[in-house]
């Protein structure tokens, strides 16, 4: 049980940063799409 929960909770963290990287991407993008329409 140990190791299982020692190898899952690194894993949860990065994939986390992942989508919050996505999620920053896609704000960038919108944001430059709202500028060029204005």
């Amino acid at each position: 049980m140990a190791i299982i929960n020692s190898e899952n909770k690194p894993i949860e963290p990065a994939h986390k940063l992942k989508i919050d990287q996505n999620k920053l991407q896609n704000c960038r993008s919108n944001i430059l799409n709202l500028v060029n329409v204005l």
